[in-house]
């Protein structure tokens, strides 16, 4: 199923103020790849993986902070507020030590690009376009301004302001697609690209540069499936260490154990998301085949060997003119980690290697494969409606409908995902509209009815 084409009802004039200032991020992006500045190829893969510990944010005299505190206005501070009350969730879905809940908003209170991007975040989601706006246009020429600083690059606050203005963008009146934040996107993957200085990745994200990654791979992820596109990420980067490595007795190891296995699941099927998206290219089917087994295989494995507090605590029951079942978990993470591994499976059992087959509107009995798929699906469906409190669960429930949607056949299983579709707009300005036009006209069914 196809994404409907942008219709965003937007000023033509703050459409094309969005369109200069990410030409202008883009030059900037330019000018430093070609000063060597932000260059990917600054890997060095020799270096040993206990560096990525031991990564710390640049010094003092290297950062743009205020020596005291920004001084908010009444206004800002009840946007800082409303960020810390009902946006840090949306950052901090599989990062256990909720790093953009706690830490982030005190940050934004030296950093002036870090503030900016959390004011026009929050006035986004409150609907105030103007003081969005404003707050958008002061953080993209800071934004700027820093890129053409060599420290830029390791600066965890600009690369935690470019993942916040990637949800402000999203929650935009225009962002009815994922193609229209692609250049806010594209940049911000050449940013996370040059800030690599090894070439491993901690998934129990111990301090906020990795978070910010994270986060940028899960907004890649939601962008690339929607369109059904390769991912802008470097496939490269090695996981380390690996959450059953991990051990110790402090509470704040059970955070980063917990932050691993949920961030190690969602590494791998970014990875099943590109080996299906990009194509087979010049590869031979034999070693199509042999890639699915690899990816099949480390997807049952992690479902195997997850800790146990992952497992919902209950499936069921049905409620009173529900068609799903709902399941429960005990955190967030252990949620998002859920679907990601059965979204994994649907992809892998749609993209095996051999004869493609297009998920449609079945009349006739299904498949076995499509049986699985199915199965695989209403579970995706029945964690995101379980939480509705948990913005990031609709979220994916937006970007995975593409690839199950079409596969619903019945008419009470369709009235329910588009109700609870149109409730996450209604809670959390995140526009829905569009896919459910979208699986209107994929039902076959009246997209305005």
């Amino acid at each position: 199923m196809q994404p409907r084409e942008d219709q965003g009802r937007s000023p033509r004039g703050i459409e094309r103020r969005y369109v200069e200032a990410e030409m202008r991020l883009d030059t900037a992006n330019n000018t430093l790849s070609a000063s060597g500045q932000l260059s990917p190829g600054s890997h060095d893969s020799s270096e040993s993986p206990r560096l990525c510990q031991s990564l710390s944010g640049p010094t003092d005299k290297d950062n743009r902070y205020s020596q005291k505190p920004i001084a908010f206005t009444h206004e800002e501070a009840l946007l800082l507020h409303h960020y810390t009350e009902h946006l840090g969730r949306w950052l901090d879905c599989s990062d256990a030590s909720r790093k953009f809940t706690l830490i982030v908003p005190e940050r934004a209170r030296q950093c002036p690009i870090l503030c900016q991007a959390v004011l026009c975040f929050a006035a986004r989601h409150r609907r105030e376009d103007m003081i969005a706006d404003a707050a958008y246009q002061r953080c993209i020429t800071r934004l700027i301004d820093r890129l053409n600083e060599k420290s830029a690059i390791q600066d965890e606050m600009l690369l935690s302001a470019v993942v916040i203005l990637h949800f402000a963008e999203q929650l935009h009146d225009s962002s009815t697609t994922s193609s229209c934040d692609k250049p806010h996107l594209a940049g911000g993957s050449a940013i996370f690209r040059a800030s690599q200085s090894t070439q491993f990745i901690d998934p129990s994200a111990p301090h906020l540069r990795e978070a910010a990654f994270w986060i940028h791979v899960r907004q890649n992820l939601y962008n690339a499936t929607v369109d059904q596109r390769p991912l802008d990420i470097d496939f490269s980067l090695k996981m380390y260490p690996a959450p059953d490595a991990i051990q110790g007795s402090h509470p704040w190891t059970w955070l980063g154990l917990e932050t691993a296995w949920a961030n190690q699941i969602l590494w791998n099927t970014a990875t099943v998301a590109q080996f299906c998206f990009a194509g087979t290219g010049t590869r031979s089917e034999s070693a199509c085949e042999t890639q699915w087994q690899v990816l099949w295989d480390k997807t049952q494995k992690w479902h195997k060997g997850r800790p146990r507090t992952f497992e919902p605590i209950m499936l069921g029951p049905f409620r009173d003119g529900c068609v799903f079942p709902s399941i429960w978990f005990t955190t967030d993470w252990h949620a998002i980690s859920f679907v990601y591994y059965h979204l994994s499976c649907v992809l892998l059992l749609l993209y095996t290697p051999g004869p493609r087959f297009a998920i449609r509107y079945v009349h006739s009995q299904l498949s076995e494969s499509k049986r699985q798929i199915l199965d695989h699906s209403q579970a995706i469906y029945c964690a995101c409606k379980s939480l509705p409190e948990n913005p990031q669960l609709g979220i994916m429930l937006c970007y995975t409908i593409f690839i199950w949607g079409p596969l619903l056949s019945k008419t009470e299983e369709r009235n329910e995902v588009i109700n609870l579709l149109q409730k996450f707009e209604e809670n959390h300005s995140w526009r829905t509209s569009w896919v459910i036009s979208a699986l209107k006209v994929e039902w076959g069914m009246n997209p305005t009815g």
